[in-house]
C-alpha cells in the first residue's frame, strides 16, 4: 500500500494561486493523498471554489495566525508524511506526490528546490537569489546532512521526525525554529531537486520591501536566539558556513573589502583640515601642501586599491554563479546578475542590518504586518 500524504497550505484571505495549487493537488493522481486548507477570514470567491473540492478546508473568520493554523491542520490530518506548502506556491511536475514521496526516502525532512516565475526586474532577480538558496540547501545537505535554516514555502517531513521535535512553534521564524529543531535532533536532511515548486515574485518592490523586512528581523530574532548552536556550527564547519554567508549574500563580499580598504571619509576631513590651516596661517604652507599631497595620493590609490578589490570581488563570483547555473539548471545573464550583485544585494542587506540593529539594540521584534 502506497505511503499516506497530508499536503497542508495555510492561507489568509485566499488567492487565485492558492485556488490553483489546490486544483492541481485534487487532480494528482496519487491514489492516497489528503489535502488539508486554513483559510483566515476567506474572501467569498475563494471560500465557494474551494467547497467544491474534495479537501479538508478549515475557514476561520478571524486572522488566527500562520502558525496556529499549521498546527490546527497537522490535529486533523493523518498522513505519514507531511508536505506544507504556501499558499502562493505552485508546482509543473506531473506526478508531484509521488515524486515527492520518492524523493523523501532516506530522509527525515526535506526541502524542495524553488524556482521563481515572472518576466519582470524583481522576478528574474529573485530567481537568481532563489537559486543561490537552494545551492545553499544543497550543499549543507551533501556536507552534514543537517538543516540549520529551512525555507517554510515547500518542505516535507515524516510524521514521527515532526512529532519528535513539537512541530510548529510559536516563533519568528517559524519555519527556521523548526529548521534549527531538527538539527538539534539529528534529523536526515535532504534537499529536493525534482519535484521543483515554482514560487511568485511579489506584485512590486514596495510589496518586496516589505517582506525583506520581516525577513530580516526574522532573521535576527532567529540569530540572537539561536547563537550558540549558530557558533558550534562555525566551529565544526568554517568553511562551510563561510561559504553560505557569501552564497546569500554577494554583498558581503563588497562590504568587507569597503570596510578594510576605504578609510577616504578620515582622509577627507584631515586633508581640507590642513587646507584650511595653511590658508589661515602661511608659515604651515609648505608642511601642509606637502603632507596634503601625500595624503591625496592616499587617497587615489585606495580608491583604486578599492575598486580594482570590487572589480575582482565581482568576476570571480560572476564565475562562481555561472558554474551554479549550470550545475542547477539556470540561463546565467551576466547583466542580470550584475543587477543582483551590486543594486538587488547590498539593499537586502541593508535592510538585513536595519533588522538586526532593531532587534539587538533596541530590542523590538514586532512584525505588525506579518502573514
Amino acid at each position: 500500500m502506497s505511503v499516506k500524504v497530508s499536503v497542508i497550505i495555510p492561507s489568509f484571505r485566499g488567492s487565485p494561486t492558492l485556488v490553483e495549487l489546490v486544483n492541481k493537488l485534487v487532480e494528482d493522481d496519487y491514489p492516497n493523498k489528503e489535502v488539508l486548507v486554513v483559510v483566515d477570514a476567506p474572501l467569498q470567491e475563494v471560500a465557494e471554489k474551494l467547497e467544491k473540492q474534495p479537501v479538508k478546508t478549515i475557514f476561520r473568520h478571524r486572522r488566527g495566525g500562520r502558525v496556529s493554523a499549521l498546527i490546527e491542520a497537522f490535529k486533523q490530518s493523518s498522513g505519514e508524511l507531511l508536505i506544507f506548502l504556501d499558499d502562493d506556491v505552485g508546482f509543473t511536475d506531473k506526478g508531484f506526490l509521488s515524486r515527492a514521496v520518492e524523493s523523501m526516502k532516506g530522509f527525515d525532512i526535506g526541502e524542495f528546490m524553488k524556482i521563481v516565475e515572472g518576466d519582470g526586474l524583481l522576478a528574474q532577480t529573485l530567481n537568481y537569489e532563489f537559486m543561490s538558496f537552494n545551492y545553499g540547501s544543497m550543499v549543507l545537505a551533501s556536507r552534514t546532512g543537517r538543516c540549520l535554516g529551512l525555507n517554510g514555502a515547500a518542505f516535507a517531513i515524516w510524521r514521527p521526525a515532526y512529532e519528535k521535535i513539537g512541530g510548529f512553534r510559536h516563533k519568528i521564524p517559524d519555519d527556521f525554529d523548526l529548521g534549527i529543531r531538527s538539527y538539534l535532533a539529528g534529523l536526515r536532511f535532504g534537499f529536493v531537486e525534482n519535484p521543483r515548486v515554482v514560487n511568485y515574485a511579489p506584485p512590486g518592490w514596495r510589496d518586496w520591501f516589505k517582506q525583506r523586512v520581516r525577513w530580516g528581523i526574522g532573521a535576527a530574532v532567529w540569530v540572537r536566539e539561536n547563537w550558540r548552536t549558530l557558533l558550534k556550527m562555525v566551529r565544526e564547519e568554517p568553511s562551510l558556513i563561510l561559504l553560505l554567508l557569501f552564497l546569500i549574500l554577494p554583498s558581503l563580499a563588497s562590504f568587507t573589502i569597503t570596510f578594510l580598504l576605504n578609510t577616504l571619509l578620515e582622509d577627507r576631513l584631515i586633508w581640507m583640515g590642513l587646507l584650511t590651516l595653511s590658508s589661515l596661517y602661511s608659515g604651515l604652507l609648505p608642511f601642509a601642501t606637502l603632507f596634503s599631497y601625500g595624503l591625496f595620493l592616499k587617497i587615489l590609490l585606495l580608491f583604486t586599491k578599492t575598486l580594482v578589490a570590487l572589480i575582482a570581488a565581482f568576476a570571480l563570483f560572476s564565475v562562481f554563479y555561472h558554474r551554479i547555473s549550470k550545475k542547477m539548471g539556470y540561463r546565467f545573464n551576466p547583466v542580470k546578475f550584475a543587477f543582483l550583485y551590486f543594486v538587488y544585494s547590498p539593499l537586502w542587506f541593508t535592510i538585513l542590518l536595519s533588522g538586526f540593529i532593531r532587534v539587538f539594540v533596541f530590542n523590538k521584534n514586532s512584525l505588525k504586518d506579518r502573514p
